[in-house]
Parts: C-alpha cells; sequence; structure tokens
C-alpha cells in the first residue's frame, strides 16, 4: 500500500502543473484576441453614409489605418429625404482610442487594396472635445471602386459620341488645335 500513495501523489502535481500551463496558455490568448477587449473600455458611435457597399458586420474601423474597432450594425436609416444618409452604420471602437474621435473626426467606408475588403476609416480628429459614447460621427463619402467604374463608363460613353461624331463629319475636326497641358 505504502508504493500506491507516492505515486498518487505526484500524479496529482504533474495534473496540477499540466493545468497552470494550460490557464496561463489560455489567458495569453485571451487577451490577444479579439475576445480580450470585451473588458477594454469601448465607445460605441454611429454614422450616416449615402452608401455602404461592401461593409459588413464585423469589418474592421481603422483610424490612420490602424485597427481600432469593429462595425456592430448596419441598416438603412431614417434619413430617407437626405440621400447623403441612407445607411445606418454602428461601431465600436476600443480602448484609448476613442479619445482620438473627435468632433472634426469623419467616417467613410474604404477599399482595402483594389479589391479588398470594405472597411469602415475615421478620420484622426485634433479639434474639439472627444464625441461622446453613443454620439454621431460625421459620414462622407471618398472615392470607391464603384465610383470609378462608373466614371470610367462616362468617359467611354463620351468619347464614342466623339469617335462618331468625328467619322460623321471629319471636316469639322481638321483644323482645330488640342492642347492636353
Amino acid at each position: 500500500m505504502r508504493g500506491v500513495k507516492p505515486l498518487a501523489w505526484m500524479e496529482l502535481r504533474v495534473g496540477l502543473l499540466a493545468l497552470s500551463a494550460l490557464a496561463v496558455l489560455g489567458t495569453f490568448v485571451f487577451a490577444a484576441s479579439e475576445a480580450g477587449r470585451w473588458f477594454s473600455p469601448q465607445a460605441r458611435y454611429v454614422t450616416y453614409l449615402p452608401d455602404v457597399a461592401g461593409l459588413q458586420v464585423g469589418s474592421p474601423v481603422r483610424l490612420v489605418g490602424y485597427e481600432v474597432g469593429s462595425v456592430e450594425h448596419i441598416g438603412l436609416s431614417e434619413f430617407r429625404d437626405d440621400p447623403t444618409r441612407h445607411a445606418e452604420v454602428r461601431f465600436v471602437v476600443y480602448g484609448d482610442f476613442r479619445q482620438d474621435i473627435r468632433g472634426d473626426s469623419e467616417a467613410s467606408v474604404t477599399t482595402e487594396g483594389l479589391l479588398g475588403q470594405s472597411v469602415l476609416e475615421v478620420s484622426r480628429g485634433v479639434q474639439g472635445e472627444p464625441i461622446a459614447d453613443g454620439g454621431v460621427v460625421p459620414g462622407v463619402e471618398r472615392g470607391s471602386m464603384k465610383q470609378i467604374v462608373q466614371n470610367v463608363e462616362t468617359l467611354t460613353r463620351e468619347m464614342r459620341l466623339l469617335v462618331a461624331d468625328i467619322r460623321k463629319d471629319p471636316k469639322k475636326y481638321l483644323n482645330m488645335k488640342i492642347s492636353l497641358f
């Protein structure tokens, strides 16, 4: 009987050491992940934009390119008559970054890279007081892939009209001086 007791005590110590190591590892993983942000100070904001194409719940919120939060809700706004505020985006900003969301901050939807993920970009405010939790960050429309494609379509349509007109009456354009600069 005496041989069984030391073996059990030794197994218990090894088990406790393994559990302690797992607890420490779990704590580090939790702190390094998004879940660790649950306990950090955070602020929720809302912004109104004309178009949120490509933006999704869970998309990152970036402050001067640095991820500081995430999008929590996207929907149609109550401002039916204001085309600059058709969409409502609610988002959260983690930690002390909320001190950088000030009265002159602006929110816009941008795309990472040429065809990348859409993100909510918030400009870093330098004037005024920080916007309070639950406050509205003014939304602005920035150039997007959709606008670029529309501009190229418009340019192509106008070029076709010009070429058709030149083919119809080339003499009208013979002595024309064109300056590109």
